[in-house]
């Protein structure tokens, strides 16, 4: 069986196979558009509708994490041009640095839990995201230049 669903605004297709022999239910995801596959393996569950319902949840995660990258990096286009931007994760939550030209005087950081929030929405986090570094961006330290000829 197989199902589409509306993930912040992107398509994609749940596809729900079994039981096997071990009477348990896959689930794949494929995005709609370029057909890529979102995980590396299936989401198991031991009914149809349990691996469906965690099929949507890992869904929605990865695709709030994905979109709450891109805001990142738009924000960071926009207030810090030039900057490197530096996202990186742990169990507890989202982090992002910034090097170069720009720096941030406090890291932001996006706690997992308000990420994987059912009720999460990506555009309540561009302006967390925006508020924060309006009010810690700073110069950074440049790498200093080379005398010419050297």
């Amino acid at each position: 069986m197989a199902e589409e669903v509306v993930v912040f605004s992107r398509r994609f297709v749940i596809s729900v196979e079994g039981p096997d022999a071990d009477r348990r239910f896959s689930a794949t995801i494929r995005d709609r558009t370029s057909g890529q596959v979102l995980t590396r393996t299936p989401v198991r569950g031991r009914s149809a509708a349990e691996v469906r319902d965690r099929a949507l949840e890992v869904l929605h995660n990865l695709v709030g994490l994905e979109r709450v990258q891109e805001i990142i990096l738009e924000i960071a286009r926009a207030l810090a041009p030039g900057a490197i931007v530096e996202i990186s994760e742990d169990a507890q939550a989202v982090y992002v640095r910034l090097t170069g030209p720009w720096e941030l005087a406090v890291p932001f950081a996006l706690p997992r839990d308000d990420l994987y929030d059912p009720g999460f929405d990506p555009e309540d986090a561009r302006e967390k995201i925006a508020a924060h570094f309006t009010t810690h961006l700073r110069p950074g330290g440049r790498a200093p230049e080379r005398p010419p000829g050297r």
